[in-house]
């Protein structure tokens, strides 16, 4: 076994893999490679290698750690302490703390997001070993298999089990937000995504046609509910087969969306990358004969049935298939289609011929034995759901060397995000690209949106939904989002209340919902339903301001938008269990309410007082009930933080407001760097924005507001900024004429 370790600063790169073999290099999804650094240390045994905080010097600030050889690939083990929380470990299902579970990174299509499930869509395989006194980061770059038991069989041990040749583990030896910028560094930075992805997005499996899609914009628009897109599932495409229309059902697609894009609405296509295998469709046989889709080890071509029926796959892996299949992203984008949702792209497959041949096998053996046939019912059911692929077919990298498609698979869907990405951007390298995916692994970021899958209409599912983006997050994916209503099942009027409200404080703001179930518009219920929907979507574009500002210090490398309580006070062990609640950018924290029936809710508010954003009230920190009837989420403003709100509109028209409202909570002093431009384009790294600093000072003499001279060439609107500044002397307030050459007020 060969061992390296490369140091870059407070990082450690470790390297290991076989003797006389070499690893597959993850370095193509990383922001760039890592540079040769420092000493080979080969011969160090790994017995009792000791990872502590750069400050730490006591034998109780330790964690031993042990890597070792197995027949068919490693184990790492890290010892923990009682004090210690393992906090991330990405899409994963479960409290934020993952201590006493078993978790799988392999990605895999999965619906059924119950706790007892060990595996999803993505491979986000990044954790932080925390306690109050220091924390210790960890990324698990392997693209194949592997498997961390969190203290599930061994309550003071982390084992992770590693499938293949080698592995690099990346060890951050800082506090958990310098630990993100790091992983932007590595990885990459989040995408700046264009004004319009912050808005409300309306969805269904399907909107069936032409007449159906029309008309839900109509609605949204007679009944001023705020909406920015709608997006189309499958029945869109002519019998499944990718990059097509169905011309019975949407005679005229250019045509729709130039009618909804006076309404101001924008249309999402959902692309899968089953093609369908059948003479005459250009797609597969231009696949064929640029040699483009996975094959078997022994070369034949590799299909298996999805949607379309018998389906080959691109092989993703290698740089010519990823610019072949981005280039047909083009046939839509002329049609007026503005983004893209990667979807089934673990890849999901339905079955093969080997696959059905064996299920068949097993169905003969059905006879009456009792419980001996019950339980072989089951078998054939968890077989046909979890029948492994991974096995069945390769991917061929850049350098020609054939790969197992199991050793590879948790990139496939990351280079298929990818792929689009780059298409998109070469077919109109002036607009934002709008690109979501649903698996994916670290780097995602910098190609796509994550979404977390086909979740279902449960109260049970809300709450995991609150933890899983959290999580998420602290893997440097940042901007990300579920489906709100939930997917799977019927949905009640009170639950899709709650999840709206809390979907007004995710990044990504869908509302989405499956085939055969109650339909979950916010129309779909009663009047008193309506109403409470639309109101959260209200407020979320009145918070657009603040959500388009934190979205790009995201994007230039700051910090996720979403942030869970233990990456802003990981000094606080209480955070480790308050991850039902989280904060949005530096100066929100939202504690969604996501039980039935509830009129209100346990909060924990660390770091001092806080400022209710409902009752306009100071409230002490620490551990309090809030009131929440069914019109009310839950939501508090930091101490010596500024929060920036408009007006809500229909739509977002730009990256820039008319008046603005500051809402400060301000016992010191407070700042906030506005940030405006276009909102669709790239004119911005030319110099065309604005960041508007504004600076709030709480002196002997009164309230001090100063809004510093503008940075960046953009032109606002004319427009008054109003603030209302809060303390504990109480409310002070007052109205700026905004210039760019920017100004300052006392306010006794």
């Amino acid at each position: 076994m060969k061992r390296f370790f490369r140091y870059l600063d407070s990082v450690i790169k470790m390297e290991v893999e076989r003797e006389g073999k070499t690893k597959f290099k993850t370095d193509s999804v990383l922001a760039a490679p890592v540079e040769e650094l420092a000493t080979d240390v080969a011969n160090h045994l790994f017995q009792g290698l000791r990872l502590h905080g750069l400050e730490g010097s006591s034998s109780q600030d330790f964690n031993e750690m042990e890597i070792v050889e197995k027949t068919d690939g490693f184990s790492i083990t890290i010892e923990l302490h009682d004090d210690q929380a393992v906090l991330g470990l990405g899409q994963t299902i479960g409290p934020l703390n993952k201590r006493g579970g078993v978790y799988e990174m392999y990605n895999t299509d999965e619906p059924d997001h119950s706790p007892s499930k060990r595996r999803l869509y993505s491979t986000l395989p990044i954790f932080y070993i925390s306690s109050p006194e220091r924390q210790i980061g960890f990324f698990l770059d392997h693209p194949g298999y592997s498997r961390f038991d969190v203290g599930f069989e061994i309550r003071d041990r982390l084992k992770i089990d590693v499938e293949g040749d080698g592995f690099d583990l990346f060890m951050f030896f800082e506090k958990p937000e310098e630990t993100l910028r790091d992983i932007f560094k590595l990885t990459g930075n989040p995408l700046f995504l264009p004004i319009w992805s912050l808005g409300y997005h309306q969805s269904r499996w399907s909107y069936e046609d032409e007449k159906s899609v029309l008309d839900i914009a109509k609605e949204f628009r007679d009944r001023k509910i705020p909406c920015d897109a709608i997006h189309l599932d499958i029945d869109y495409m002519d019998e499944y087969k990718v990059f097509t229309w169905n011309r019975d059902r949407f005679p005229d697609p250019s045509s729709m969306i130039d009618e909804l894009s006076r309404m101001g609405m924008k249309v999402v296509a959902i692309i899968d990358p089953g093609v369908k295998a059948v003479d005459g469709y250009d797609v597969y046989e231009d696949g064929i004969k640029n040699d483009s889709f996975c094959k078997r080890e022994d070369g034949r071509p590799f299909k298996a049935a999805v949607w379309p029926g018998e389906s080959s796959f691109p092989d993703f892996l290698n740089t010519a298939t990823r610019s072949w299949w981005g280039k047909y992203y083009d046939r839509l984008l002329k049609k007026g289609i503005a983004g893209f949702w990667n979807d089934m792209n673990e890849p999901a497959i339905f079955y093969t011929s080997e696959s059905l041949k064996e299920l068949r096998q097993m169905s003969a053996e059905l006879e009456d034995r009792g419980i001996e046939t019950e339980f072989l019912f089951g078998r054939i059911i968890s077989k046909k759901k979890y029948f492994d692929y991974g096995n069945d077919f390769t991917q061929r990298d850049d350098s020609g060397i054939v790969h197992l498609h199991r050793k590879v698979r948790n990139i496939y869907g990351f280079n298929m995000a990818r792929a689009a990405y780059e298409g998109i951007r070469s077919c109109e390298p002036e607009r934002r690209p709008f690109n979501i995916t649903r698996s994916s692994y670290p780097g995602i970021q910098r190609y796509a949106i994550l979404w977390t899958g086909d979740n279902d209409s449960q109260w049970e599912h809300l709450l995991s939904e609150i933890r899983l983006v959290q999580s998420i997050s602290l893997a440097g994916v940042s901007f990300t989002g579920c489906d709100v209503g939930g997917f799977g099942g019927d949905c009640s009027g009170e639950l899709l209340v709650r999840w709206t409200q809390f979907g007004a404080f995710l990044p990504f703001f869908r509302n989405h919902s499956a085939i055969g179930t109650r339909k979950q518009e916010p129309w779909a219920f009663d009047e008193e339903v309506e109403g409470l929907v639309k109101k959260a979507i209200d407020l979320r574009y009145s918070l657009l301001p603040y959500l388009y500002t934190i979205h790009k210090q995201s994007a230039d490398g700051e910090t996720t938008m979403i942030r869970p309580l233990a990456l802003v006070w990981p000094q606080d062990r209480e955070t480790h269990y308050a991850d039902d609640q989280f904060m949005m950018g530096s100066a929100i924290m939202v504690a969604p309410v996501y039980q039935r029936n509830s009129e209100g809710r346990h909060v924990y508010l660390p770091g001092g007082e806080w400022l209710d954003l409902n009752s306009k009230s100071i409230i002490e920190g620490g551990h309090i009930w809030v009131s929440a009837p069914l019109d009310t989420i839950p939501h508090f403003q930091r101490r010596d933080t500024l929060l920036v709100t408009t007006a809500s509109t229909q739509y977002a028209e730009s990256g820039s407001w008319g008046d603005l409202h500051i809402t400060g909570f301000v016992e010191e002093r407070a700042e906030f760097d506005l940030y405006e431009d276009d909102g669709f384009t790239y004119a911005y790294e030319t110099g065309e924005y604005s960041i508007k600093k504004l600076v709030v000072t709480n002196t002997h003499d009164g309230i001090r507001i100063e809004v510093r001279p503008q940075k960046g060439t953009f032109i606002c609107k004319e427009r008054m900024l109003s603030f209302k500044i809060y303390n504990g002397s109480g409310l002070h307030e007052a109205k700026i004429s905004d210039s760019p050459a920017g100004c300052e007020i006392l306010v006794e």
